[in-house]
């Protein structure tokens, strides 16, 4: 009955027992022993040893480990790791058997399988690693962002920050922690920040707002925007509340900047003096500045209620149906002319349009050039007077020749003397005046014909056209051209036009050599051109004494003149400056100069056009 208890009592324990005698071999086992052994028998453990059991490596050890307890004669306890198929670890007591005499006869031990609790200590220490790995990594993050981060619990006391919160309150995270606001600015803002904290705190979705925060650190003061949620833990409860800022100065700056540049702009729009407006592709009105109303005459709902089409002059459609061709692929068209019925007026506008980066839609520039087309026509028209007097100089002579001519044949005919007079000598001298006449009826026709397409010309042969025209007109005033034209470019432009302005120049200075030089051996206007890098120089100057200093910058103004009104208009520099500014994209000034010429001194207006290859 007592080793049926004893048998029951060691069979009913969760760890591992045995017994040994003094040579190593057991003398019984329990259940749990039998089972970890894998022999499943205990009658294949009983009366065998360690070796017969176990691996080489862990018998030799346990062999051991049982002698130094029967030498020393006291317990020992271990942890072991135990590899058998797979990796476990045992907590092992062992104690030496004494009979009564005190000998040492076996050993008694028992092994608790720790396996199941070392790995999960391990992986508790790999998962601690992880979580300090991560939570080192979160910690250098978030100390590494430029936002100011924190985090408070629901009253408002500080949990955690970061570096860039530390310089806003100047103090460690340390002296931060488990304080609140009102530790470190003034009652009204941290009632502000406490405030917003709680609208945060019962928000389903995080609250923003915008913040002047100065930094204690250096003074420095930051617009900030912040962004306060609400933290919950797996309970569903609020526990605290996270907090981010971010520095939006630079933004607000950029902001009020552009805030100020569209002011700025709207301004320019509302008050420049050309008409200014934002049309759709189809020419539809979407904006227009008061300028373009007054322009037009029509208010600027009537105009958003038109197209720029509909205004057109039907006779300038098709070319203006081209212009709107040529933007979508240029994307700009400068200087194009065209004219507006407007409750039954007629007007002459100048436009630049450029396609704005949208794609759909355009900004038109627009000056009333009604006037100016007025003084081209004007100076045409004197330009043509001029023409007609310089015909008029050229015809006397050959007109003379062909009268004396006539006269003579006539002469001999009536008395019979033809006989002996060579006639056909006489009729090719008629012939040579005549083409003579006949070329210059087609310099007229040439000059006097609308010319509104631009050609690549050439400035030394418009140069040259010019003289041919104006020639018996110095001529006949004693005027000496000196005629100094090498070089030439080729420029896209209106040859009419440029001759025109040539006129305009030369007879400005006939002008003034007439009204101040008395000495015919004085009269002199140069003509140069001179070769730049982009372009070329063209000098126009005489020796007529120069315009006075006090109004030489308001010539090209229109109705502007120094002459008596009898002889002059005012028109024609006007016009000269508007057809090389603008039609040729060219400049022109003038200055007075003196100069020596034959070893002698003189003054006179010099006017200088700058004709430029690529643009300006």
């Amino acid at each position: 009955m007592e080793s049926i208890h004893y048998e029951n009592i060691l069979d009913n324990f969760e760890f591992l027992v045995w017994l040994k005698d003094a040579d190593g071999f057991f003398l019984d086992v329990n259940d749990k022993f039998v089972s970890a052994t894998g022999l499943n028998n205990i009658n294949l453990i009983i009366g065998k040893t360690d070796f017969d059991i176990w691996p080489y490596e862990l018998a030799l050890k346990y062999q051991k480990d049982d002698q130094l307890v029967m030498k020393s004669k006291v317990s020992k306890k271990v942890i072991e790791e135990v590899f058998d198929h797979e990796r476990k670890w045992f907590e092992t007591f062992k104690k030496p058997l004494l009979n009564s005499f005190g000998h040492v006869v076996g050993t008694f031990g028992y092994s608790i399988d720790l396996s199941e609790k070392i790995n999960f200590q391990k992986q508790l220490e790999d998962l601690n690693e992880k979580l300090s790995f991560e939570s080192l990594k979160l910690k250098t993050l978030i100390n590494a962002i430029p936002d100011l981060v924190w985090l408070k619990d629901i009253n408002g006391s500080y949990v955690t920050c970061n570096k860039r919160f530390e310089e806003l309150y100047g103090y460690s995270k340390d002296e931060i922690v488990g304080k609140t606001d009102y530790d470190f600015v003034d009652k009204h803002t941290a009632d502000f920040f406490r405030e917003h904290d709680t609208i945060a705190l019962n928000s389903s979705k995080p609250a923003s707002n915008f913040e002047l925060l100065k930094f204690a650190n250096d003074g420095h003061t930051e617009y900030t925007k912040t962004i306060k949620t609400k933290v919950i833990d797996n309970d569903e409860n609020i526990i605290g509340i996270l907090g981010i800022g971010r520095d939006f100065t630079a933004e607000k700056e950029a902001n009020e900047n552009l805030e100020f540049q569209k002011r700025e702009l709207q301004t320019i729009f509302d008050t420049a003096k050309d008409g200014i407006a934002i049309l759709d592709l189809e020419t539809n009105f979407k904006k227009v500045n008061k300028a373009y109303c007054d322009i037009t005459g029509l208010s600027e709902n009537e105009l958003l209620q038109t197209s720029c089409f509909a205004l057109t002059l039907p006779e300038d459609l098709e070319t203006t149906i081209s212009k709107m061709k040529m933007l979508t692929e240029k994307g700009f068209v400068d200087n194009y002319e065209k004219r507006c019925v407007i409750n039954n007026k007629l007007i002459t506008v100048s436009l630049a349009v450029t396609l704005l980066p949208d794609k759909e839609s355009m900004l038109i520039t627009m000056k009333d050039i009604t006037k100016f087309k007025l003084f081209e026509e004007q100076s045409k028209l004197a330009s043509m007077g001029e023409m007609i007097g310089n015909i008029a100089h050229q015809w006397r002579q050959p007109l003379s020749v062909i009268s004396a001519l006539a006269s003579g044949i006539q002469f001999r005919n009536d008395y019979n003397q033809l006989a002996d007079y060579n006639i056909n000598d006489a009729m090719d001298d008629i012939m040579k005046q005549t083409e003579y006449l006949s070329k210059t009826i087609d310099d007229f026709r040439n000059f006097i014909k609308d010319a509104h397409e631009q050609k690549y010309i050439s400035v030394q042969q418009t140069i040259e056209k010019t003289i041919s025209i104006i020639h018996p007109a110095m001529k006949s005033n004693n005027i000496r051209l000196v005629v100094d034209c090498d070089f030439d470019v080729e420029i896209l432009g209106y040859e009419n036009e440029l001759i025109q302005s040539f006129i305009n120049i030369i007879n400005n200075a006939r002008d003034a050599i007439k009204e101040n030089i008395s000495n015919d051996s004085d009269r002199f206007i140069f003509i140069k051109t001179i070769k730049l890098d982009n372009g070329l120089r063209l000098a126009i100057k005489d020796s007529g004494g120069g315009i006075p200093n006090n109004v030489i910058d308001k010539i090209f103004e229109p109705y502007f003149t120094t002459k008596h009104q009898s002889i002059g208009t005012g028109i024609g520099l006007s016009m000269t400056y508007k057809i090389i500014t603008e039609h040729h994209d060219a400049s022109i000034t003038v200055q007075n100069e003196e100069y020596q010429y034959e070893n002698k001194s003189y003054k006179g207006a010099c006017f200088e056009i700058i004709f430029y290859l690529d643009g300006k």
